[in-house]
């Protein structure tokens, strides 16, 4: 048989951290998470445990925060308890689909255009669509922290953020704005940071975070813009 007709076996990849350590090394060894998984990427797991994790905690938000939603919107509706119920497992059904089937895979397109594409990295989308599932378990935690939150305070959408710091703004665009900069959406940008600069040995962490925080930013300006446009109360 001749060297043409010989084919090397493939190289298998290196096996990745167990699924129950990629939780905790998110947190506290990200660079040497996101490195072992840039030999060998996985996101599916881990993106269904934040999907389902995420649609679990909007469904248990407390009933009287649902109310508050629908007494907001439209003061003179009487809306039946069985409605309310409908209504949060309905909603966490849909976020769950989201967080599994939409926002990772459009996170990942973003950053693979701005990161690939612009600068240039050494990386490929699987990569990207594993750092993002992964960092978005910073995102669920946050979601727990800021549910006994929701259930003090019966808002749907009180979380920690820039904002809680500057509890005497006015309403307003201001206050919107810092209240868009959630802390644990601050934290899995820099976990994200992270994971896609060692994708690349080239690039640095401290320069992707940077871009991801402006995109973050635009993001949150766009987002306090519109809804003080809506808000009658402005």
């Amino acid at each position: 048989m001749t060297d043409e007709h010989m084919t090397a076996p493939e190289e298998a990849p290196p096996p990745r951290p167990a699924f129950l350590n990629r939780l905790w090394m998110v947190f506290f060894q990200p660079s040497d998470l996101f490195r072992a998984l840039g030999r060998n990427p996985a996101w599916f797991p881990m993106a269904l445990l934040v999907a389902v994790g995420m649609g679990a905690l909007l469904a248990a938000a407390p009933a009287e925060a649902w109310e508050a939603q629908m007494a907001a919107a439209g003061p003179d509706v009487d809306v039946p308890p069985e409605a309310i119920t409908l209504m949060r497992v309905g909603s966490g059904l849909v976020v769950m689909l989201l967080m599994l089937l939409v926002i990772p895979f459009l996170i990942s397109g973003v950053t693979y255009v701005v990161f690939v594409f612009m600068r240039g990295d050494n990386a490929v989308y699987k990569q990207h669509l594993s750092v993002v599932a992964h960092a978005g378990v910073v995102m669920l935690v946050g979601g727990m922290v800021s549910l006994p939150l929701q259930m003090a305070t019966g808002d749907l959408e009180a979380s920690l953020s820039i904002g809680s710091f500057f509890p005497f703004l006015a309403d307003g665009f201001l206050l919107t704005f810092l209240n868009q900069l959630q802390l644990f959406g601050l934290w899995t940008t820099v976990v994200a940071g992270i994971g896609l600069a060692v994708l690349d040995e080239r690039r640095k962490a401290g320069s992707t975070i940077a871009v991801l925080m402006v995109i973050q930013i635009i993001v949150a300006l766009g987002c306090a813009g519109f809804a003080t446009a809506m808000s009658p109360s402005f």
